[in-house]
Formats: structure tokens, C-alpha cells, sequence
């Protein structure tokens, strides 16, 4: 085999890999926007620099592509945070009752991540 024919495998299966990284993390998305009864209009994977996700009221959810990297307990954490928003717009006593009753010890994830900063390599 040529070298460009085995470059060429590399990077399909790695486009491959990433593909199925997202199809699995908005899976997940949907999976929790049942269980919490959030009614998702648009859900995006892209990249972001200065944050894990973003959501509007009516319904528009985004999250950093970097997240696919991540493993599932975080990238549950991101999303549970994130849709929690859609009933409460803070982190308050009931957002943080919420994290708690959906993660139970969220605060450990949300340490972990504040170790990995979106857009830095």
C-alpha cells in the first residue's frame, strides 16, 4: 500500500470516529430531553471558544464539538445543565437542586471539566 492510499484510510477513519462520537453524544441530548420533558427545536455540534453549550427559549441548543472528546459523565453534566436552563435561567438553590437530583454529585463533574477550557489545545 501506498503512503497517500494509508493516509487517506487514516482520515476517513477518523472522520468516521467523529461521526459516530456525535450521532452517540446527540443521542444522549435526546435521551435526557425526554426524561426532563424539554422540547428541543434545533440541536447543533459545533465548534465554540469561550463555552460547553449554549441554549435559547425556544428552544435552540448548541454545544462545543469539543465535548465529543470528553467522556459520557460529562458530557451528561453539559447537557443536563443546559437543558435544566429551559426551566430555570440561573444557577440558583432549584437549579442546583435539580443538577443534583438528575447527577446526584455534579459538582465533581463540574470540576473536571473546569480543568479542560473550550478552545485551548
Amino acid at each position: 500500500m501506498n503512503c497517500s492510499h494509508y493516509w487517506r484510510r487514516q482520515i476517513v477513519s477518523k472522520g468516521s470516529k467523529l461521526l459516530n462520537r456525535k450521532q452517540a453524544f446527540k443521542r444522549r441530548v435526546h435521551e435526557w430531553a425526554v426524561k426532563l420533558e424539554v422540547n428541543i427545536v434545533w440541536l447543533g455540534v459545533r465548534p465554540m471558544h469561550n463555552k460547553w453549550a449554549s441554549c435559547s427559549t425556544n428552544g435552540h441548543l448548541n454545544f462545543n464539538a469539543e465535548l465529543l472528546d470528553l467522556d459520557q459523565a460529562l458530557w451528561d453534566y453539559v447537557i443536563v445543565h443546559e437543558l435544566l436552563h429551559f426551566f430555570v435561567p440561573n444557577h440558583g438553590k432549584l437549579w442546583k437542586s435539580l443538577m443534583r437530583a438528575h447527577l446526584g454529585d455534579y459538582e465533581s463533574s463540574a470540576a473536571r471539566l473546569s480543568t479542560v477550557r473550550p478552545g485551548i489545545d
